[in-house]
């Protein structure tokens, strides 16, 4: 069964949805957001916590809005809060100077999603609709997101969309990790291995710069594994800039390209995904009530940021009528 919890406010619920092998996945449709992931590593199978997490619905908007939520129509930072779309320019609400961040304001991580259990799969779908013109995007877009629990202890989530007019999308899902249960420790000793023979460089306006540079002689050459301490000196410019990392790799294609394990060794954490980057912010700038600096990281699968405005980005164009379809698979070993 997948048990149904009160979250706070009258609208938030939460649901936990459980394997055989003791995980526990739990969801509220607040923000169609991932609360909680718990393993259970601990002595005697106690549960271990993986994920940066509130208690309520209220909790999240008084702390930070934005962990494990998900996050459309458009994941990252759009320069100048504007973009063209089949020639005709877009103006978009300017919630951070010159920018528009993660979709704007009031936007799908802070409504409550309708949603539909699934427990003959261990699954759920959160729907929303995002109206046309809401922050300036075209469209009525209809999307979904759809968390699975499986038997072999991964969480699955699938995005969907689709939209009356052409407009853009680009969606992740904000989840922070830290594997050691604790996020007053920071993650600098986690060992992490990424498949990308490339970066995106940012500016300081924390905007890509538009170029691609090689990990190679940097630390953000994690290819054959290294810890985050590399990046945490803050000796490279990109590093120093951002007090950390808040920086897309390009992945290779390969079936997993993201390895993280917890500096006890006891979790795993895997990353397959049809997305070609991967976004990692390690809460450099955190809410202390929610976790400690770099206490916590992201893996954000997506497109690239502001690939609406930088040529040879990719495209993030969702054409009227299209449907569009995001997967991601967090893979957990213990």
């Amino acid at each position: 069964m997948i048990e149904v919890r009160p979250f706070g406010s009258e609208k938030a619920k939460q649901y936990c949805l459980v394997n055989e092998a003791g995980m526990q996945l739990t969801l509220t449709n607040f923000g169609a957001r991932i609360v909680e992931i718990l393993v259970p590593v601990e002595e005697n199978g106690g549960l271990r916590n993986l994920t940066m997490s509130a208690s309520s619905d209220e909790e999240y908007q008084a702390k930070d809005a934005y962990p494990g939520a998900t996050i459309v129509p458009v994941a990252g930072r759009i320069s100048g809060a504007q973009a063209e779309i089949k020639g005709q320019t877009y103006r978009f609400t300017e919630n951070e100077p010159g920018r528009t961040l993660h979709g704007g304001v009031n936007t799908a991580n802070e409504q409550y999603w309708d949603v539909e259990l699934d427990e003959a799969t261990n699954s759920l779908t959160f729907s929303i609709q995002l109206a046309d013109g809401f922050n300036g995007f075209p469209g009525n877009v209809r999307v979904t997101a759809r968390y699975r629990l499986t038997p072999d202890n991964a969480v699955e989530i699938t995005y969907t969309a689709q939209s009356d007019k052409d407009t853009i999308f680009n969606p992740t899902n904000h989840v922070y990790f830290n594997l050691t249960g604790d996020v007053t420790q920071d993650v600098a000793d986690h060992r992490v291995r990424i498949a990308a023979q490339t970066y995106v460089p940012l500016g300081e306006d924390n905007l890509p710069l538009g170029i691609l540079e090689a990990v190679d002689g940097t630390p953000f050459d994690f290819r054959t594994g290294a810890t985050f301490a590399q990046g945490f000196s803050l000796e490279h410019p990109q590093n120093a800039l951002v007090k950390g990392y808040d920086h897309p790799w390009i992945l290779d294609q390969v079936a997993e390209p993201v390895e993280v394990i917890s500096p006890d060794q006891k979790v795993r954490l895997t990353v397959a995904t049809n997305q070609p980057a991967v976004v990692i912010y390690t809460y450099n700038f955190p809410s202390e009530e929610m976790a400690t600096y770099h206490g916590a990281f992201s893996l954000e699968c997506q497109g690239l940021p502001n690939a609406c405005n930088v040529p040879d980005f990719g495209s993030i164009l969702l054409e009227k009528g299209q449907i569009f379809e995001h997967k991601t698979r967090y893979q957990f070993a213990w």
